[in-house]
């Protein structure tokens, strides 16, 4: 297990903001990271995978951050179904499917993150999660041990998973059902392009930042635009004008300059809509009234 001290975040997240890790941790295998994981008991500790939908505090972060590689980063293809580790990348599992003629994929195409981080944020579309093809998935507990959790018992909604946060997961297994190889390159390669074409990918951003609250408000970019915010800007961070419900690094921006953002647009939202955004996004290092002032209970 390697360690490292002040180790800067905003190198590791792809909004490219955020103050250091006091303490960051490799694990290059599951022997590393039960060891690790048992070091840190009692004390909490955070799991960083790629940072994708992740706002770190300029501050930065007390409790140990944990990442996983080498022997924790694989993907591994049977009969009908795909198996990947923890530290894989989601573009490469998805990747892998489609070129192995797996259906039902398409829904993670050109979706960044890496594989644990989309299990515990149930990473996919609005319609499809990364826990609809779970067959199972392994994790660690806070003593090292490891329990493996269904689909059922996971209870997955929205960008959440109903499991204790301090467990990591190390694995999982995934349908992966053979289809038409031809129909499925042409399902990715049109997704590709809807996203590419409607999303931000040539700036740090970390995807959707509100939550869709749904009937009778509709899609959260839409009242982000109603309440005039499209294009606002604080400090070097920027509501985009592709999508309003990205916020995009544009100039060294800060947590705080995101933070800002999010509570004017919130603000605005409120009091000529009356809907409550609340974040899609997760957040490291902040006191609760700042959670609280862009509307997350801590």
């Amino acid at each position: 297990m390697r360690w490292g001290r002040d180790v800067r975040l905003a190198e590791r997240v792809r909004w490219r903001i955020g103050g250091p890790a006091r303490r960051l941790g490799s694990a290059g295998s599951e022997t590393e990271l039960a060891d690790a994981l048992r070091e840190l008991v009692p004390a909490e500790h955070l799991t960083l995978g790629w940072g994708a939908n992740l706002l770190v505090a300029d501050r930065g972060v007390d409790p140990a951050v944990l990442v996983l590689e080498d022997e924790l980063d694989w993907i591994r293809l049977g009969d009908a179904w795909i198996e990947a580790g923890a530290g894989a990348g989601l573009p490469s599992l998805v990747g892998e499917a489609r070129r192995a003629g797996r259906g039902g994929w398409s829904f993670l195409e050109a979706v960044p993150g890496s594989v644990g981080g989309g299990l515990r944020m149930n990473a996919g579309s609005a319609e499809t999660g990364l826990w609809d093809r779970v067959i199972w998935a392994d994790a660690l507990t806070p003593d090292g041990d490891r329990v493996r959790v269904s689909r059922v018992e996971a209870r997955a909604s929205y960008r959440r998973v109903e499991l204790p946060e301090p467990w990591v997961f190390v694995a999982a297994r995934f349908d992966a059902v053979p289809g038409d190889l031809a129909e499925i390159e042409a399902e990715h390669r049109a997704r590709r392009r809807v996203k590419v074409e409607t999303q931000v990918y040539d700036l740090p951003t970390c995807g959707s930042v509100w939550k869709n609250p749904g009937p009778p408000w509709g899609s959260a970019w839409e009242l982000v635009e109603r309440v005039g915010m499209r294009g606002a800007r604080v400090g070097g961070a920027v509501i985009t004008e592709k999508h309003a419900n990205f916020i995009a690094n544009v100039a060294e921006a800060t947590a705080e300059d995101v933070l800002a953002l999010m509570r004017e647009t919130r603000r605005r939202v409120v009091e000529q809509t009356g809907a409550r955004l609340e974040p899609e996004i997760r957040f490291w290092g902040f006191e609760a009234e700042e959670l609280r002032s862009v509307g997350v209970a801590p």
